[in-house]
Formats: structure tokens, sequence, C-alpha cells
């Protein structure tokens, strides 16, 4: 029997066709790619069909086929690369647009192979009211915010923001394909109660691992007040400045087929500058912080490795949404030094470095790890150093559960003032108050049992469950040594947000501090977007 038309006798991968990984070793080559852009609600599902689904559908713009086209890293005439395929389709889940993307490959009687990108939106209009308690600390906001502007895939945003330090109204604008080419810009600006905050990013990316060059541009001012914490209480307060400006470039110079060696450079700059200091708790709780301006200026030496050993996971963070963790190694460093003759207020070579990799010990687990140290040299010695790291751990396989930790592990020298080291709720305590004590090294552990269910209302939120544990402990910087070692135990439920990019966790918790502070709260309630791992 003839066919009418290639479609009519395609065989889609569900009905069994090859994966990307059998047509690549075949050698076959993309006859053509389709992109297909389903709705926000999949109104075939049941749970979904209603007049939620039906409304949300209606008011939604749907992405232009432009923008997922300008991501294409595959056309008609390529030789089938399952790495770049799996590749893109992260790209494409990047986007806060898009809730899910996959590529498939779609093979005719005659051998010819289409590439079916297929996206489903997330829905990005968004009027939001938020209210978040962490550490005994208040924060609401309000605003609306677009993540497809007209179905562009620009972000735009206004937001009023209040917490206990400041209040804040914020404007801001991201768009990934200016002009529609490879470039990106992000920008905003903040009126402060105490001082405002603007900045922008330029930078043409590394969209993929064999991306040749890449070059970015970016600056950025805060003008505040500077809060030096101590038991949730100010201790002291001064204005400050920061400014900073950058400029970098990066060539791919080397690396296989799934790893990237680039080598660049980067001009930068940063000026601190700060007020009188005053001090609103009796003297002698803390040493009084060293608040000396600061005018760096200097080039840099950067080295980058990639490798690409990216795997999708769901409901380990988030809920129902595809969750990408690189299994391969990743590092970046930098080495470079401020210099006198650049305009510097003294010379001083400094460092950075980060990396990170992913191991799976078996299909049902998952463990991050990650490194970090900072670093510059001026002739009074070593400052503003950090060295730390993070080790993330996944399990599961049991019914709708899946156990969490993380350790977190770090020590200061000598901070710039704004980068101190605080330990409480809003570092992961979530049994305590927020600032408990600041310090040059600490240590912090959490525990979570988080179980899941089918109820899904509306197909809109996900319900769950959480317990949780966490511990932690820093080196105090009022010369009393190590603090005590801090735990609390706590839990509650968990909601999942189904129809955005990210797939945010909501908490709302009860945590009980097994360790006392003086003054402190029987119970913490925990409201918000806490999850950090």
């Amino acid at each position: 029997m003839k066919c009418v038309a290639a479609l009519a006798c395609a065989v889609p991968l569900w009905a069994g066709a090859p994966t990307w990984e059998a047509l690549e070793a075949r050698g076959a080559k993309i006859a053509a790619v389709r992109i297909e852009i389903l709705p926000v609600f999949d109104l075939s599902d049941p749970s979904q069909d209603n007049w939620i689904g039906r409304l949300g559908n209606a008011l939604h713009m749907d992405t232009r086929e432009s923008v997922v086209r300008h991501e294409l890293t595959i056309h008609p005439g390529d030789l089938v690369d399952a790495r770049r395929i799996h590749e893109l389709e992260r790209d494409l889940r990047a986007f806060r647009s898009i809730k899910d993307a996959q590529i498939l490959p779609e093979v005719a009687a005659d051998g010819a192979v289409t590439a079916v990108v297929r996206t489903r939106d997330a829905w990005t209009l968004k009027a939001s009211v938020g209210y978040s308690q962490v550490g005994g600390r208040h924060s609401w906001s309000f605003g609306l915010r677009d993540q497809n502007l007209l179905g562009s895939g620009k972000e735009l945003g206004l937001r009023r923001q209040v917490d206990p330090d400041r209040s804040s109204n914020i404007i801001s604008y991201t768009d990934h394909q200016v002009f529609g080419s490879r470039w990106t810009l992000s920008a905003n600006y903040q009126s402060l109660s105490d001082g405002l905050a603007r900045g922008f990013d330029l930078a043409r990316p590394f969209y993929a691992l064999d991306t040749p060059w890449s070059v970015e541009v970016s600056a950025s001012t805060i003008q505040s007040r500077l809060l030096v914490f101590d038991h949730n209480t100010q201790i002291f307060e001064a204005p400050s400045k920061l400014d900073s400006v950058m400029a970098a470039a990066a060539w791919r110079v080397g690396g296989g087929d799934a790893s990237a060696l680039r080598l660049g450079f980067a001009l930068e700059g940063g000026d601190a500058r700060y007020g009188t200091i005053t001090m609103d708790a009796p003297p002698g709780l803390l040493p009084e912080p060293s608040l000396a301006p600061r005018r760096l200026r200097g080039p840099s030496f950067t080295v980058q490795w990639l490798q690409d050993g990216f795997r999708s996971f769901k409901d380990l963070e988030g809920m129902d949404t595809p969750e990408d963790y690189n299994l391969g190694w990743s590092a970046n460093a930098s080495l470079g030094v401020y210099t006198r003759a650049w305009g510097s207020s003294e010379a001083a070579p400094f460092f950075r470095f980060n990396a990170g990799k992913g191991w799976a010990p078996s299909k049902q687990s998952l463990v991050l790890a990650s490194a970090y140290a900072t670093a510059r040299r001026s002739a009074s010695g070593v400052e503003n150093g950090l060295v730390g790291g993070t080790l993330t751990a996944y399990r599961w396989g049991f019914p709708h559960q899946v156990l969490a930790a993380s350790v977190q592990v770090d020590d200061a020298h000598r901070p710039d003032p704004e980068n101190l080291l605080y330990l409480g709720g809003f570092e992961g305590l979530r049994g305590y108050t927020d600032h408990v004590h600041p310090g040059d090294r600490r240590w912090i552990a959490s525990f979570e049992h988080r179980t899941l269910t089918d109820w899904r209302w509306l197909g809109i939120l996900r319900a769950g469950f959480v317990l949780y544990a966490d511990a932690g402990a820093i080196h105090r910087l009022d010369g009393a040594g190590w603090s005590r070692t801090y735990a609390d135990i706590g839990g509650g439920l968990r909601f999942g947000d189904l129809k955005s990019s990210l797939g945010r966790v909501v908490y709302l918790t009860m945590a009980y501090p097994l360790v006392k502070e003086p003054g402190q709260d029987k119970w913490q309630l925990v409201v918000g977007n806490t999850v950090r791992f």
C-alpha cells in the first residue's frame, strides 16, 4: 500500500519508533523539524478539562512559534545527534514561558526522520500577593508579572515588597532573544526605602556545548543601609553604596562531543563606600566592623570545564516538573589582579573558583556536590576569603515519597562587611529567628521526608506533606567561640504550582526549636517558598 502523505505513514516514538540514540547509531539525518506549541491546560486530561482550564487557555496568549524556532540548534539536513537534541530540550525548558519540552522522532515509511519539537506553555501572567514567614520575620509582596509578554518570551514585572529590613518598588525586564538574536538582556530598577538599586546585563552566552564564543557586559549599583545583626537584633547600621562593572569574553578551545574547555578574560571594577556607622544596641555585643572604602580595578583570566552528563528527574525539589541535573563535572576558575595602573586603590591579586558534580549511585538516588572558594590578597593580607561546599542527596523508590538531605559548610576570612556569615531561619534553621548569630565559620544540615499525594486541585495545585529536621552551628564574631549546636524539627503541608515553569513549592509548616535561645518563641510558623534543595 502506498502512503498518501509521509505524515500518514509516520511512526511516532510512542508507537515504537527508535530512540534518538538508535537513529544516531544508524547515521540517520533529520529531514524536517516541526514545532508544536501546546496550551497551558491539557483539556484531554479530565482533571484539567474544567472551567478553570478552558478559561485559562482562552485568556493565555500562546508562545509564538518564532520564539521556539530561534532557539533551535537542529536543522533539516543535520545528522541526528542525540546529545544535542537532549541539550535543546533542556534549553527550552529553561524558558519561564515553557512548562515542558520534548523533541520526538517521527519516522516515515521511507526512513525520513522528522524532529517534532513539542512544548507546553506555562501560565505566565501573574497578579500575585505573597506572604512568607521564616525565622519569625514577616515579608509580604504584591505585583504583576508577565513572563511571556504578548507571546514573545520576554519578561516584564512590577512588584512591591516589604520585609523587616526595607520596602522596595521593583521594575524588571528580561529579553532572551534581543531583536531575534542569541543576545540576552536583563535590567532592573528598585526604589528602596533606604536607597536604590539598579542593574543591567547584556550577553551572548554559551547557549550550547559547542558554541564557539561568548561575551558579556554588566553593571550594577546598590545604595542602601548596611545592617549588622546578632540575636535577631540590629547592632550596627551605616549607609553604603556598592558599584560594580564587568566586561568578559570567552572562547571554546577544546573538549570532545560531550565536553567543552573554554578560556577567556574579563575586565572588572568594584567600588564600596560607607557612611558613618551608628550603634543601635549596648556596646560590647559585637566588634565594630571595618568600613574602609574600596576601589578595585583589574583584569582576570578565566577557564571553564564542562561535561554534559545531564539527566532529567521529577518530584525531587519541585512537583510535576522536569528537573535537569548534571552528573558530569563543571568547573569555573578566574585569576586576576587589581592594579593601581587601572585606577585601583591598592594592588591585590584575586581568584575565584567553583566546581560541581553529580552522581546517581542507583536508579532511586541522586547525589549533588559543589565547592567554591574566593579571596583577594592586599598589603594587609588575605581579604574577603570564603571556602565552602554543599552536599545534597535524594532517595526515592517508595510510593509517593522522597527523602532529601543537605549539608553546607562555610569558612570566611576577613569578609567584606556586606558578606558576613549568619546562622538562623533564613539560612535553613527553620525553628529559629533570622540572624541568631553572625560569624566567620558555620555548618548547616537539613533532612526532609516528603510525601506526595495524587490530589491535584483543578490541575493547578498538587498537595503533599513534609517532615523535617535542621541543625547547625556558627563560630561567633563576639569572641565566644563556637555557638551551641542548634536543632529543630517540624512538619506540615507542601503545595506545588503545576502551571508555572518552575514547579514552585510553597510550605505551610510549624517548626519547633530543640535548643532554646533566650526569648526564643516555642514555635515558628514557616510559610512561603522556603525550599533550598
